[in-house]
């Protein structure tokens, strides 16, 4: 463990444009374990002779594995130095990612995606880090910087391993993975500062105040719900997109990756979003935000063709990627001595509402094809965004009550 520790790390916390775009990079290489199973599905089916239930807890177990990680792992960057945390799971994510290469049966694959969604936890520590180390003013745009590299990492990752799977075969997806990051460690280990812990607390304390940050945290719930509720139209997009091009375009996994290039276009958005939130202040940017999510599903809906489909994913990653944006940066400013513990309830949420979002998304499917599809994405933004409104109305009347003095 000390030896993560070691390296020239830098003395000074300034953050320059290569050490950010650094740890954006980051991001995206971590978070994109999580998602190279999801191409490969059926090459695991082929190879382990699977129906296609059975594989598909290869998928389920990276889900699970990568909530339990928020849910243990993330708050332990309030606790220990988290240059060293950052490290030590990205080794770890390596080894997971080697021993998956190598699994021998299904049930161990299995076994290999759960352990794999639960260290590729980095990107999460890191963005905390980068807000903590920008000035006041550009913390905004520091958080568009960064979730450029976590949507590009998540998106392209489908496209990368649907082409390396295709020509190498699954296996090779996994161990290029695990060399990916070998060499991304390396790089940090150079970069990143060192981060003390912000608190003096044992582990189980931590945990248990989790709860208590959530109950001091009134303005915490708003985002989060909203956080999920957008994210979850995202999922129900990405699960039904699949069937959509097969029954409805006779295409395959192939061309329905392809779309991960198309969303990293509107990836590219974050940092805007940041400037545009840091100007005009996060409620104007969720509001736009939601309201081009809507617009991109009524687009999707109204106009079902290859030219609809782009133009709409082109719109629902910038409006997605705009409201991640905007409530992360708010929520990280709630309480800086606890953002690893503020940033976990929050992530934590929007993976539930992304895990929520995948399974009405193929319900929705499946009883009512893409038009259901789409009224249940368009039901969750617009749940979304009245409940942003209330919130809005009754902080204007909480402040118009105070100068009141009532």
């Amino acid at each position: 463990m000390t030896s993560l520790s070691s390296g020239s790390a830098p003395s000074s916390d300034a953050l320059s444009p290569r050490t950010l775009w650094l740890m954006a990079i980051a991001c995206g290489a971590c978070v994109a374990n999580f998602c190279y199973n999801q191409p490969l599905l059926g090459a695991f089916a082929v190879y382990f002779n699977a129906t296609a239930a059975q594989v598909g807890w290869v998928a389920m177990a990276s889900q699970i594995g990568y909530g339990l990680g928020l849910l243990f792992f993330l708050p332990l960057g309030d606790i220990v130095e988290r240059r060293k945390l950052i490290l030590t799971l990205i080794y770890l994510c390596a080894v997971t990612l080697v021993g998956t290469a190598f699994a021998p049966s299904l049930s161990l694959l299995i076994v290999g995606n759960f352990l794999i969604g639960m260290t590729c936890m980095g990107a999460q520590i890191l963005i905390p880090i980068a807000v903590e180390m920008s000035p006041a003013n550009e913390q905004g745009r520091t958080v568009g910087v960064m979730m450029t590299g976590l949507l590009g990492g998540i998106l392209l990752a489908r496209t990368l391993a649907g082409f390396v799977g295709d020509h190498f075969g699954w296996r090779a997806m996994f161990g290029l993975a695990a060399v990916m990051m070998v060499v991304l460690a390396s790089l940090l280990r150079t970069r990143l500062p060192h981060r003390p812990p912000t608190v003096t607390m044992r582990y189980r304390d931590l945990m248990v105040s989790l709860w208590q940050v959530l109950k001091s945290q009134p303005r915490l719930w708003r985002p989060s719900i909203i956080g999920a509720l957008s994210f979850g139209s995202f999922t129900a997009f990405w699960t039904s997109l699949s069937f959509l091009m097969a029954e409805h375009f006779h295409r395959g996994s192939t061309e329905t990756g392809l779309f991960g290039v198309v969303g990293l276009v509107g990836a590219l958005a974050a940092p805007y979003s940041g400037k545009l939130a840091d100007k005009k202040g996060a409620a104007f940017t969720v509001t736009l935000a939601l309201t081009v999510i809507l617009a991109a599903f009524g687009v999707m809906w109204l106009w079902l063709t290859i030219p609809g489909l782009i133009l709409g994913v082109l719109l629902m990653d910038v409006g997605v990627q705009t409201v991640q944006v905007a409530e992360q940066g708010k929520v990280l400013s709630l309480m800086p001595e606890a953002r690893s513990r503020i940033n976990t309830l929050y992530m934590v949420s929007r993976f539930v509402g992304g895990a929520l979002g995948s399974l009405v998304g193929a319900l929705a499917w499946s009883h009512s094809g893409w038009p259901g599809v789409c009224v249940a994405a368009l039901g969750m933004n617009a749940l979304a965004l009245v409940i942003h409104f209330v919130a809005k109305r009754r902080e204007i009347s909480g402040f118009v009550a105070a100068g009141q003095g009532v």
